[in-house]
């Protein structure tokens, strides 16, 4: 058994993975999303006394990604028992002084997990979380044979990190317990003029790639379980992506059974080239299109024209994806939209 829960995370990514025996699942948590996802989808899971997790994954430290984490390290009744977790701190960007201030959300998180003496970045010896330069790509082994195999990010993206993170630093004031105030990016949830879905015309607007450190920081990797495979790629740069996946598939593009798609489906995340390297049905986006108004149009028909009959995973029904819905659409590029159950929000799926 293996299955997906693609949680109501706002304008984030909260993941929940159970895989082995239906009766007694392990269990796998990648982000915690935005403001609000701990106490709308994840409370109640750790509500009921000790609950061990498999691996608690942070790709990285954008609010909308570990805000939910920092609330469930923060709830004293919650039983969080990870076996191990995933995040790189500022102690693992590459020329840092392990007494150096970083981004307020981040160094909370590692206040909690020096705090509560949790494993952290067990499965490398606690150092980065990160590919080689040259040789293969890392891969773990979970309980019951489950594996990860690491596709972001390189320690030169993490290197492009340190100075944002300084900055950050600076504007707090050198105070782990201050937020900074968030900058709004985007348009905050207001709705965007948007482009006629005109398949042909928007996949094939030139592509410019994401140029975000945080972004580019994001850990992503290919999880395997009894024949299954699942690409979570956080929010990592396609380019990023495109490399590592090239050393797993060879000439052939690589056998995925269901995609999470970098950035929510952003249009500098989602190129034609990382889509042509898989062969992949389903395609998930993550994102109820506030602040940023995801999933882009672009990202979308990139999808629709280099899959092969793909089916578009959405975890809300927004103004900024309702259109792929349209039936004539769907019957002329042979594609189908999914969306949750009327009056619910997130979806499940089980392979």
């Amino acid at each position: 058994m293996l299955k997906l829960e693609i949680l109501p995370a706002g304008h984030g990514d909260c993941l929940w993975i159970e895989y082995g025996d239906k009766r007694k699942p392990r269990r796998i948590l990648i982000d915690g999303g935005a403001r609000g996802c701990y106490k709308r989808a994840l409370a109640r899971r750790f509500a009921g006394g000790p609950v061990e997790l498999e691996l608690l994954v942070v790709t990285h430290v954008d609010a909308d990604h570990i805000t939910g984490v920092l609330d469930l390290v923060a709830d004293p009744k919650a039983g969080l028992k990870p076996k191990d977790v995933w995040f790189n701190g500022f102690r693992h960007l590459p020329d840092e002084k392990p007494d150096t201030l970083g981004p307020v959300q981040g160094e909370r998180l590692t206040d909690a997990l020096v705090g509560r003496k949790l494993p952290w970045n067990k499965a490398f010896d606690r150092k980065a979380v990160q590919t080689p330069t040259k040789g293969s790509l890392p891969k773990v082994t979970l309980a019951d044979g489950l594996t990860l195999t690491l596709l972001s990010p390189s320690a030169d993206k993490l290197a492009e990190l340190r100075p944002e993170w300084e900055k950050e630093c600076a504007k707090a004031g050198l105070d782990p317990a201050k937020r900074p105030a968030a900058a709004p990016r985007g348009s905050g949830g207001l709705l965007a003029a948007r482009p006629a879905l005109d398949v042909d015309a928007l996949a094939g607007t030139r592509f410019e790639e994401d140029d975000s450190e945080a972004n580019g920081s994001s850990i992503a990797f290919l999880l395997e379980f009894d024949g299954k495979s699942l690409l979570l790629a956080g929010d990592a740069h396609p380019g990023m992506l495109r490399t590592s996946l090239d050393k797993l598939r060879g000439k052939k593009k690589l056998k995925v059974t269901a995609a999470k798609l970098p950035h929510h489906g952003s249009k500098h995340n989602t190129s034609i080239e990382l889509i042509e390297a898989l062969d992949c049905k389903r395609y998930i986006f993550s994102s109820n299109g506030s602040h940023f108004d995801h999933p882009d149009p672009e990202a979308v028909a990139r999808v629709v024209k280099a899959a092969k009959s793909p089916a578009l995973l959405f975890n809300y029904k927004t103004e900024f994806n309702e259109g792929w819905a349209n039936a004539a659409l769907q019957k002329k590029w042979g594609y189908t939209a999914v969306f949750p159950d009327a009056g619910k929000d997130g979806l499940v799926e089980e392979y």
